[in-house]
C-alpha cells in the first residue's frame, strides 16, 4: 500500500537528521522548499506547507529544556500542541512522562512524528483534532506550545484555547523564536538563548528564542 509521503521521497529530500546535540534525530529537509516542490510533484497537487520538515528554534530549545529538566514531564501527562515532526514529544517520552499526545492538523506530520519517534525509540500519541476549533475537556499537566504565535489570523483563537486549558490549573509553557504575535505580559523566562536557523526559510541565519511559563 502506497504512502505519503513515499519513503523515497523522504529519504531525497527530508533524511533523518541530528536535531541540535540532544541526542534525537528527526526527518529535516536541508532545502525545504525543494522538499515542498517534490511532495506536490509525488502527489500531483498543490500541497500544504510541509512544517514538519523543520525542527523550529522553539522546538529545539524546548525539547532541550524538558532534557535537562525531567521533572517538567516525569510521570506527567502531557499535550504536545502543534506537535510537527513531535521532536518535543520525543523528548518528553524519553524523560518520563506518563503519557504524550502530540496534535497537529496535519495529517502527514502524524506519519513523520510515527517515524520519528521509532526512530528514536519512543512512542506517544498522535491525533489530528483542532482544538482551537473543537471542545477538549481533557486533563492535562503541562500543555507545550512551540512557534505557534507567527500568524495573526489564529492568534485569538490560541489564547483563547490556553486561557481555558489554564483554568483548569494546567501548567503552560511556550517556547518561541520571536514570533510576531507571541504574548509580551505575564510570562516568565525560563531559558533563552540565540539559535542558527535555516536561512531561506526564516529569512535570518539566527533568532534569539526564549522559553515562557506563564505566571497571571
Amino acid at each position: 500500500m502506497h504512502t505519503f509521503p513515499s519513503d523515497t521521497l523522504l529519504s531525497a529530500f527530508a533524511p533523518l537528521l541530528p536535531v541540535d546535540d540532544i541526542g534525537i534525530v528527526a526527518h529535516q529537509a536541508p532545502d525545504f522548499f525543494a522538499l515542498w516542490e517534490a511532495l506536490e510533484r509525488e502527489a500531483g497537487t498543490e500541497c500544504d506547507i510541509p512544517y514538519w520538515a523543520a525542527v523550529w528554534p522553539g522546538g529545539r530549545l524546548l525539547a532541550r529544556y524538558i532534557l535537562q529538566n525531567p521533572e517538567t514531564v516525569t510521570g506527567k501527562t502531557v499535550l504536545d500542541f502543534g506537535s510537527g515532526g513531535a521532536v518535543v514529544s520525543i523528548a518528553a517520552a524519553r524523560a518520563g512522562a506518563k503519557r504524550v499526545i502530540a496534535n497537529d492538523i496535519d495529517p502527514i506530520a502524524h506519519r513523520i512524528a510515527v517515524k520519528n519517534g521509532a526512530a528514536n525509540n519512543e512512542t506517544f500519541v498522535t491525533e489530528g483534532k483542532n482544538l482551537l476549533t473543537a471542545p477538549d475537556n481533557r486533563t492535562y499537566d503541562t500543555v507545550f506550545v512551540s512557534d505557534m504565535f507567527y500568524e495573526r489570523s489564529t492568534v485569538d483563537a490560541l489564547l483563547h484555547f490556553l486561557q481555558g486549558i489554564r483554568a483548569r490549573g494546567t501548567k503552560l509553557l511556550i517556547a518561541d523564536g520571536s514570533r510576531p504575535f507571541t504574548p509580551k505580559t505575564g510570562l516568565e523566562v525560563l531559558a533563552a538563548g540565540r539559535l542558527m536557523v535555516n536561512l531561506a526559510l526564516e529569512g535570518c541565519a539566527e533568532r534569539a528564542v526564549t522559553l515562557y511559563r506563564f505566571v497571571e
